[in-house]
């Protein structure tokens, strides 16, 4: 893959207005499968596994498994054979994906008059340097009458990270302050950035972090390993990201994945795939209108959880405010080559160095892109 492809790509328009219509039948690719997992189960307990895992999590890697230890229990595992080591070295991510999975579940419990006890690592908590083959969260379902059904349910199958570039319009001062509200933690804080008061400060920052990630292939190949090139394998993986997510769809996706990328051609020059990320970020990061900061003033795995809980609940409430969202945690991963640079954005930004970013993220307005696709329930049940 190289620019001038990905030039074509962008100038697919003209070539198909030149083409006859049948040569644009052809060009149209298979209408994508509803790749997202069944929610009607006689067991409640895969029901809300179904719903729980349309959060959002890492590269749409959905780093989940879990146990039936009894008939009202589920257990919560991170998924060790689904990690990212190259991007996400010590897993804080990762963490944060379990716990975005524990709000789902809950919020999808409260529809069917269900109150879900949590109980965090009830083996214990492990170091957030480690990774051990303990539950993250015992998920106790409490049948109750008096359980509210929570309105961003709706929300669950709507939600997405949108990471085409967003209209510049001034988001209103009290949608903002709805996002923060969110926020029920005493340690955490939602920080938000103008992006047109920062004079594109931000766009720098995450130019350059994705430069520094695009420096070593290793780290580029991680992210080509859970890009879905063409809709076979989105069929097959249903997990990860494509050029519809992207938003390249219709007669530009079937140039992309029939005449002009491919995994082998990423895999061979996984620079020039890189070099492309780089303009996707900067593209994306100077259309945006405001940037989210979640930070926690501590940085334990329960911290993580937590964390990843309240942006799940972000997720929901700006898309009941028809707003979108979308990570931009490059500039915040902890391999070394980051650190540096991540050292600048903390102190630019006021936060402190022993404080933890957990999350950064674009809000503002776009069109939805096709949804990502997931797994079924059965992929993450274990015996």
């Amino acid at each position: 893959m190289n620019r001038r492809n990905f030039i074509k790509v962008l100038g697919a328009g003209g070539v198909v207005l030149a083409a006859s219509p049948i040569v644009i039948q052809q060009m149209k690719p298979a209408k994508t499968a509803q790749l997202r997992p069944t929610h009607t189960y006689d067991d409640i307990k895969k029901t809300l596994l179904s719903y729980a895992m349309l959060s959002a999590n890492p590269h749409n890697i959905q780093p989940w498994k879990v146990a039936f230890p009894a008939q009202n229990q589920i257990l919560l595992y991170v998924d060790s054979e689904r990690l990212l080591p190259q991007t996400d070295p010590i897993h804080r991510q990762i963490h944060i994906g379990q716990g975005t999975f524990i709000e789902g579940l809950v919020i999808a419990a409260s529809h069917f008059g269900i109150r879900v006890d949590v109980d965090y690592f009830p083996q214990g908590e492990y170091d957030n340097q480690s990774l051990e083959e303990k539950p993250v969260a015992a998920l106790t379902l409490v049948p109750d009458d008096t359980v509210k059904a929570d309105p961003l349910f709706q929300y669950l199958a709507i939600r997405q990270s949108t990471k085409t570039p967003y209209s510049s319009e001034i988001l209103p001062t009290q949608q903002l302050v709805e996002v923060q509200k969110v926020n029920q933690q005493a340690n955490f804080a939602i920080q938000f950035v103008e992006a047109q008061a920062d004079s594109d400060t931000m766009a720098n920052f995450l130019t350059e972090a994705m430069m520094v990630e695009e420096q070593k292939s290793a780290r580029s190949l991680e992210t080509i390993s859970m890009f879905r090139f063409n809709e076979q394998e989105m069929s097959q993986y249903r997990d990860g990201f494509g050029f519809p997510q992207n938003g390249v769809t219709g007669p530009k996706r079937w140039l992309a994945e029939t005449l002009l990328v491919s995994r082998e051609k990423a895999e061979n020059d996984p620079y020039s795939f890189g070099q492309e990320g780089v303009k996707a970020i900067r593209k994306a990061a100077e259309n945006a209108p405001h940037f989210g900061l979640l930070i926690s003033d501590s940085n334990s795995r329960l911290d993580q959880v937590k964390c990843g809980r309240t942006y799940q609940r972000i997720n929901l409430v700006t898309a009941s405010m028809g707003l979108t969202q979308h990570p931009m945690s490059q500039i915040l991963q902890e391999y070394d080559d980051m650190l540096p640079l991540q050292a600048k954005f903390k102190q630019h930004y006021g936060v402190k160095s022993s404080q933890t970013v957990q999350m950064l993220f674009r809000l503002g307005k776009a069109d939805l892109t096709p949804a990502s696709p997931r797994r079924e329930v059965s992929d993450i049940v274990v015996s």
